[in-house]
């Protein structure tokens, strides 16, 4: 059933922004409603979506209706006149749509509806925003925005500093692209080690199930590196001093073993660059002071040419992050 052109938005909205998210575009007016800034303020606009702290959006019907069919079936119905007791209230001649979003989430999904060379693409500075600017896309079934915000997310901005959120929120929206970018970020911890996010709460239990399994597969195929040591040799954490002077107390057998050990917790090659990781395996080398020192440096340019072993296991590790399963017709919103 087509929802009315009278109908009210009010009850439809996502839950409200927190409060990092609410910045607004324009200053809330203490007599009233304001106008939007620049591009959503032209006179020759046929609409005005009114947000939740009372800023006015002037923007096109067409655009409304090739981005979103909520939109499309709300201005194919017939419109009341002006006289109408029914019709909506008006400003400067145009009908006004009151929506529950604030005027930041507003102006970011209208910039995403807007051509690209009138309008460019809108900065998304959290988490927080792209989970409102999300709900809201689909709220009015707006798919191809969705699918540009979704894109956005493994940004190093993102996936660096909050991986866990990443993978919720793409796994939420069955972006499976995404989903299984973020999954493999997260072999740089180990698995137990993100704290809980509240976007967990919007996923299944299978759904982090199948991550943990991910994360325990590409663990324990690090074993394979044994085939890689005769072209990637260790580098030596002693000298011929240690050595002459019985200070070595490293075999090259439990050096090999303690690399596939950290591996398997953080199966990624940082994971040897790490300094706390290098300081610990110094220690049990019990090298001498000028071998601590070149130790680092050595095992970080290591963990750069193990990369492409590193990765050439991981990438027989069958990606079990599916996205298209049994739920797909309720929580597929985006037509992945």
């Amino acid at each position: 059933m087509s929802p009315s052109p009278l109908l009210s938005l009010r009850d439809l909205g996502p839950d409200p922004l927190p409060d990092c998210a609410t910045d607004e575009p324009a200053q809330r007016s203490p007599v009233g409603p304001v106008d939007a800034p620049a591009p959503f303020n032209r006179a020759n606009a046929d609409v005005i979506l009114r947000t939740s702290d009372h800023v006015d959006y002037r923007f096109y019907k067409l655009l409304l209706s090739l981005a979103s069919p909520f939109f499309a079936n709300m201005f194919g119905l017939p419109q009341p006149g002006p006289l109408d007791g029914a019709a909506d209230q008006t400003k400067y001649g145009l009908p006004i749509i009151p929506v529950t979003e604030k005027s930041l989430v507003l102006q970011k999904l209208l910039s995403f509806c807007s051509p690209v060379y009138d309008t460019p693409l809108p900065v998304l500075e959290n988490l927080d925003v792209v989970m409102s600017v999300l709900d809201a896309a689909d709220k009015y079934d707006m798919k191809c925005v969705g699918k540009v915000i979704l894109k956005m997310i493994t940004a190093p901005e993102f996936l660096e500093h909050e991986p866990m959120r990443v993978f919720a929120i793409a796994c939420r929206y069955r972006a499976e692209a995404e989903t299984n970018i973020a999954a493999r970020y997260m072999l740089r911890f180990a698995i137990w080690e993100p704290a809980y996010v509240t976007e967990l709460d919007f996923i299944s239990g299978s759904d982090y199930q199948r991550l943990v399994k991910y994360h325990a597969g590409c663990g324990q195929a690090m074993s394979q590196l044994v085939r890689f040591w005769s072209l990637f040799p260790l580098p030596p954490l002693d000298c011929k001093f240690c050595r002459k002077n019985g200070l070595s107390r490293l075999t090259l057998k439990n050096y090999q073993d303690c690399v596939i050990d950290a591996l398997r917790v953080r199966p990624c090659a940082e994971t040897l660059a790490n300094a706390e990781w290098i300081d610990g395996m110094v220690r049990k080398a019990g090298s001498c002071q000028g071998c601590r020192d070149r130790a680092p440096r050595r095992m970080e340019q290591y963990a750069r040419e193990l990369i492409v072993p590193i990765n050439e296991i991981i990438s027989e590790v069958r990606v079990i992050i599916q996205c298209q399963d049994a739920l797909s017709s309720l929580l597929n919103r985006f037509e992945w």
